[in-house]
């Protein structure tokens, strides 16, 4: 879901090499998650990726990370 656009922000713990990795996992787990659920692309998928994958790194790392649109409240995601 990150498109690496340097318009936009990112949490800053992303360029910790270890929680970035961990970062990029919870993404794909969440992917990996919905498409299992039938949930496939679709306009707002990104808020429904970044939303489980947040609950995935506080869960199992107690990590904090905040995601896309929360970083840049002015920017429509699709």
């Amino acid at each position: 879901m990150n498109d690496d656009d340097s318009s936009t922000a990112h949490d800053p713990i992303e360029n910790d090499p270890v929680i970035g990795a961990l970062v990029k996992q919870a993404e794909e787990e969440a992917i990996a998650a919905l498409a299992k659920e039938g949930i496939m692309l679709h306009m707002g998928f990104c808020y429904e990726v970044w939303g489980r994958q947040k609950k995935i790194l506080k869960k199992r790392h107690g990590i904090d990370w905040k995601a896309p649109d929360e970083m840049n409240p002015d920017v429509l995601f699709d």
